[in-house]
């Protein structure tokens, strides 16, 4: 009897155990497919958005129009936790790329704001959020903002405003502020391909 008591108290345990481990292979199982289905959902919906995309272009340099208005530009907005968000907005032979970085919790702050000084582009170095702003066209020019503040306006599903002033040069001017020139940048970007990693949307617009 003492044999079969213990004997059904192992099988117990076993059951137990296996139940447990089913359970979390479940759970385990259940996280990876609604992470997926997420993911599919956002590539979807990106792939939607793709045919409306379109950004509007704004800038001047030196008093000087960089971009003409017949340019094909599109954006794509990449959010990383609440450190990092980076814009790449491209036309066939052009090229802008905005970058926002800061320290932890930097997208909380509305609206979204950040500093380049003196060529400081550490978050750590300028205490707070910075921006890095390039532009390039095609056997063209390649210019970078050296000094200034960009802000994004607006942030939501269908629409991102971005404004940027300050002074720019090329990269070889970096350390001749005598070379720098006045920039004064305007972004409108309607229906705009985002992908965020780490952080929920609802949770930046505004």
């Amino acid at each position: 009897m003492k044999k079969i008591s213990l004997l059904l108290i192992a099988m117990q345990f076993n059951i137990s155990c296996q139940d447990a481990k089913d359970k979390a292979t479940e759970s385990v199982t259940n996280s990876v497919i609604e992470k997926t289905l997420d993911q599919v959902g956002v590539a979807s919906e990106n792939i939607e958005r793709a045919n409306q995309n379109q950004a509007k272009i704004e800038i001047t340099y030196d008093d000087k129009p960089l971009f003409t208005t017949e340019e094909n530009f599109k954006a794509i907005m990449n959010t990383a936790g609440k450190q990092m968000m980076v814009f790449s907005i491209d036309s066939d032979d052009a090229k802008i790329n905005i970058s926002f970085s800061g320290l932890k919790n930097m997208l909380d702050v509305k609206p979204i704001s950040g500093k380049n000084e003196e060529g400081k582009l550490d978050p750590r170095d300028a205490n707070g959020t910075v921006v890095s702003v390039t532009m390039a066209k095609e056997n063209g020019f390649a210019y970078t903002l050296l000094e200034g503040e960009a802000t994004i306006a607006k942030l939501n599903q269908d629409e991102v405003i971005i404004e940027f002033s300050g002074k720019a040069g090329n990269f070889l001017d970096t350390n001749k502020p005598e070379n720098w020139k006045p920039i004064q940048g305007k972004i409108v970007c309607k229906y705009p391909v985002m992908n965020f990693i780490q952080v929920k949307k609802e949770d930046l617009f505004y």
